[in-house]
């Protein structure tokens, strides 16, 4: 130390502080920690055509952990032995702010020597609500509630790569688990239930998806715990759902299941869809299920209670409603929990565009069916007819198979119609729109 402050490292030796008082405000650090893990050292080749090579060290005290890059002739120490794990160490280096977060770079400037300092090291663990993007050395443990498969993938390098990834759940919360290449030996081992350790992992908010995920990379550690973790989902009131809304569980009853629609995706693949009306105490909505999602709906009939978890909320741009998208991590399932649902008849004085009503009246006039091609070639047909209430009387355009309903109907005829889309039409007249996701009945 004292060659070194001759040299002009005059932080070495300094004030030494723990490592929850860190923060990027600092450019450079002291500090006493003991190392917890060490990845192997790598060689690179940097832009002059040198050498360089470097390694990581997680080290920790009573107040936290951090994450250390070690350069060049440091990093020697490391490939050496000289510096292992288990060993305390004084460490005088540069504050960064790395991929998992704040980091402390140790090069060829700084200095790293051997301490006989004792260091406890507390493995504090977070709760899943208190994760947020850029956190790293996170420790927490959760009950397994989903496995996904491993996928094989190609690196730009040529070499081969595997990931994987596990839904992970406390009593706060619940998060998405990242796992690559060795890390996923580990799906082959747990069940849904099991619970599980994640020591050193690192916080990163996905960029599809908006959702922070939790990553373990070469120094991560996943494995089983015998702990009891104590988990309940919490379902959002349909009611409460607006646009926009990530990772949302709701409860409801079944009351429709639309036929499957194919497509063909941007890659040129296959792809399935089918839609599913639930309904609450508080409302419904249509949730979209997608490829080997709905297959499900199978095993699924009407009046049924089901449980979507881990959906997203979106503003449909034709219908302008809120439905929810179940996306490839999410889950559906069958439910044993018992939910009310009694449809809701607005009355038609009250009907105001750009909503979905259900309503019920009697038909006063019945206008003509007229069949027509569509620009694609298919066939469709629509008609019209004025429906009343005691407050008043509406238009309801009909369309595809819908429409043909007007054969057996006659003036007087009761009428009762679920989700219905409200919206201007000639002479800004409100009317309801009755497309395939609509229901009639002639009551």
């Amino acid at each position: 130390m004292p060659v070194a402050r001759e040299l002009g490292f005059s932080d070495v030796g300094g004030d030494s502080v723990k490592i929850a008082d860190i923060t990027d405000e600092n450019k450079t650090v002291n500090f006493i920690a003991r190392i917890v893990s060490a990845s192997e050292i790598k060689e690179f080749t940097r832009s002059d055509g040198t050498t360089g090579r470097v390694g990581n060290l997680i080290v920790g005290d009573e107040t936290g952990k951090i994450r250390v890059t070690l350069w060049d002739n440091i990093a020697d120490l490391l490939k050496t032995g000289e510096i292992k794990v288990g060993q305390t160490i004084q460490i005088s280096g540069h504050v960064k702010y790395g991929y998992s977060g704040i980091e402390i770079h140790v090069g060829n400037n700084d200095v790293l020597t051997k301490s006989e300092e004792q260091i406890e090291v507390t493995e504090r663990a977070q709760q899943i609500k208190d994760i947020k993007d850029g956190m790293g050395n996170l420790n927490l443990t959760g009950k397994v509630l989903e496995i996904s498969d491993v996928r094989t993938f190609q690196r730009k390098d040529g070499s081969a790569g595997k990931v994987g990834n596990l839904l992970l759940a406390d009593s706060t919360g619940a998060v998405r688990v990242i796992l690559w290449d060795e890390k996923t030996d580990i799906l082959t081992g747990v069940e849904c239930g099991d619970a599980i350790d994640v020591i050193n992992g690192y916080a990163r908010e996905n960029a599809f998806s908006h959702k922070v995920e939790l990553q373990i990379g070469n120094q991560g550690i996943i494995r089983k715990s015998e702990k009891q973790i104590e988990y309940e989902e919490k379902f959002l009131p349909i009611a409460d759902i607006v646009a926009d809304i990530y990772d949302i569980n709701i409860i409801g009853k079944v009351l429709d299941i639309s036929e499957v629609r194919t497509f063909e995706k941007k890659n040129g693949a296959p792809g399935r869809v089918r839609n599913l009306l639930l309904g609450d105490a508080a409302g419904k909505i249509s949730v979209s299920l997608w490829d080997e999602k709905i297959d499900f709906l199978g095993e699924v009939n009407l009046d049924e209670t089901v449980e979507v978890l881990h959906a997203d909320s979106r503003e449909n741009v034709f219908s302008q409603q809120v439905e929810l998208k179940l996306g490839t991590r999410g889950i559906i399932r069958k439910s044993g929990k018992t939910v009310e649902y009694r449809e809701k008849f607005t009355d038609m004085a009250d009907i105001i565009p750009g909503k979905s009503y259900s309503v019920q009246g009697k038909v006063s006039e019945i206008g003509d069916l007229r069949e027509f091609e569509r620009e694609d070639g298919s066939e469709s047909a629509v008609a019209n007819l004025e429906l009343k209430d005691e407050t008043g009387s509406i238009k309801l355009t009909l369309w595809g198979d819908q429409a043909y309903t007007i054969e057996s109907l006659d003036i007087g005829s009761e009428v009762r119609i679920i989700n219905a889309y409200a919206r201007k039409g000639l002479y800004e007249k409100i009317e309801l729109s009755v497309g395939n996701r609509s229901k009639i009945t002639i009551l």
